[in-house]
């Protein structure tokens, strides 16, 4: 290489070197003052811990309020699902700052950062901070304080955590039943009645020997009985259900009891266990309450 091309070599690669420094620059790279905003991280310091006792999410169409009582966590004064609670609280104890991504304001609604556009989230009496659109990395998205400019690039897993509607915060569990202690299940489907016993090895239908699909899907559906979704509040259900389920164990001691009516394309079940009205697909209502063997 001639001593020419060598030095053009170096002048490129001192003008790239410029290049990238200039830019950082105006992101905030290159200035220590807006590289994090600090108001925003003490912000999300005031949030985590383990002493808060409610946080609201504010979304464009959904408002939530979690709530801990001595018996845990609700959402709306309805039951919270553990796991989408425990996700959102780690997620707000591990959220870091990355850097500012913008200064000004007219970015906002690019970011989704706007009053109207943001899910705010706020800790008790604490300060809110606005939740925008998924960044441009992996686990990462806009935030940013109302009364601030700066728009933040936090890394984590806060915004897949809080912005979800109140269906997906409600605890959708139906019933759990341990089913190797289920001797006998009783079906009413349409005012037929089934009755299944548990015998030494096989399950027994009256005098004959029962389907063995058929009590095994019934059995599956009663050991992890998760909803789809809700009833509406005014949802009026009738006053004989259209199917019921009732199992007992080996002294006849109830160990779940389902009541099954036909909705709007799906079913409506109510547990002994819980006073929500749920509602299932048509597909699980036939699997745990299954018609006459003739009827499919």
């Amino acid at each position: 290489m001639s001593e020419k091309t060598l030095r053009l070599a170096l002048y490129c690669l001192v003008g790239v070197t410029a290049l990238y420094v200039a830019v950082t620059f105006l992101r905030g790279g290159g200035n220590g003052s807006v590289a994090a905003d600090p108001a925003l991280a003490e912000a999300f310091g005031e949030m985590a811990g383990e002493s808060q006792t409610h946080f609201d999410i504010t979304g464009p169409r959904d408002t939530v309020r979690l709530a801990r009582d001595v018996d845990g966590w609700t959402v709306n004064g309805f039951e919270a699902d553990s796991g989408a609670v425990s996700r959102f609280l780690r997620a707000v104890d591990e959220v870091e700052i990355a850097s500012v991504a913008a200064t000004n304001p007219t970015n906002h609604g690019r970011l989704g950062v706007t009053a109207d556009s943001a899910w705010a989230l706020a800790a008790g009496d604490g300060p809110t901070v606005l939740l925008g659109k998924t960044g441009n990395r992996f686990r990462t998205a806009y935030a940013r304080l109302p009364d601030d400019d700066l728009v933040s690039l936090i890394e984590g897993d806060l915004r897949a955590a809080a912005a979800r509607p109140l269906l997906d915060w409600r605890d959708k569990m139906i019933l759990r039943v341990d089913t190797a202690a289920v001797a006998g299940i009783t079906v009413v489907h349409d005012g037929e009645t089934v009755t299944y016993e548990r015998q030494d090895s096989v399950w027994a239908r009256g005098d004959d020997e029962a389907d063995a699909t058929t009590v095994r899907n019934i059995l599956q559906e009663l050991a992890n009985m998760r909803a789809s979704g809700f009833a509406p509040g005014d949802a009026e259900l009738p006053d004989e259900p259209e199917r019921t389920v009732v199992a007992v164990d080996a002294d006849g001691n109830e160990l779940a009891s389902l009541a099954l009516s036909e909705g709007d394309g799906n079913f409506r079940v109510t547990s002994a266990d819980s006073p929500y009205v749920f509602e299932i697909p048509t597909f699980r209502a036939n699997r745990v309450a299954p018609g006459q063997p003739d009827e499919g």
